[in-house]
């Protein structure tokens, strides 16, 4: 209802807004829900143009898009109580009830000057892991949910043009020999969700039930 040029630059309006309403169209038949029952969480109030806040909303609708397409089931958003840690999202496959912490890579935020696209992704996971880990295993304590997953929704433009399989999988692979920071102790799967609406899932030999 206002001109809005950092969340809806002019050279992207109104293509961007049009993206926005289908994923929001979709994810909301996935999650039965209303759009008023979206609104009452604070996540997804937007009125404040806070581009952050709406890149972290959206992020969260984009990955129930992505676990719909790769066939998970039960696809829900998690009710925490106010002031206590809980991951985002919850769902189910092959049996196994899994809850998700989504982290957008917002586009307010840059990688390290000087680091190859790959090394700056790297290091802005690694200082997301600690928090969602706890995210996770408050969730999966309360739930009951068998697998943990930490999710990545890339916004940044580079590293999603740029950035394939093999690029992923050497991150989750140097996540995994961190050795005493134990980066990925208590997470059983990565998810990357990219700006270009890409989708690559990680698992280790625990999560690998739900794809046989």
């Amino acid at each position: 209802m206002r001109d809005d040029p950092t969340n809806f630059p002019p050279e992207e309006f109104p293509h961007l807004f049009d993206r926005y309403e289908k994923i929001f169209q979709s994810a909301l038949q996935t999650l039965g829900l209303k759009p008023a029952e979206l609104r009452r969480r604070s996540e997804f109030k937007f009125d404040s143009g806070d581009a952050a806040n709406l890149e972290g909303g959206i992020a969260i609708l984009r990955v129930v898009e992505a676990l719909r397409l790769e066939n998970f089931l039960d696809i829900a958003l998690v009710k925490t109580n106010k002031g206590m840690p809980g991951a985002d999202i919850t769902c189910e496959k092959k049996g196994q009830k899994i809850c998700l912490e989504v982290k957008a890579i917002t586009k307010q935020s840059s990688g390290r000057a000087g680091l190859f696209l790959e090394d700056q992704l790297y290091e802005k996971i690694l200082e997301n892991l600690p928090k969602a880990r706890m995210q996770l295993d408050a969730t999966a304590s309360e739930l009951q949910c068998s697998l943990k997953f930490f999710t990545c929704v890339l916004n940044w433009f580079h590293q999603s043009i740029y950035l394939g399989q093999s690029q992923y999988q050497q991150i989750v692979d140097r996540l995994e020999r961190d050795g005493n920071q134990e980066s990925l102790k208590g997470v059983d799967g990565i998810l990357f969700v990219t700006k270009m609406g890409q989708r690559f899932l990680f698992l280790n030999e625990r999560a690998k039930a739900i794809d046989r």
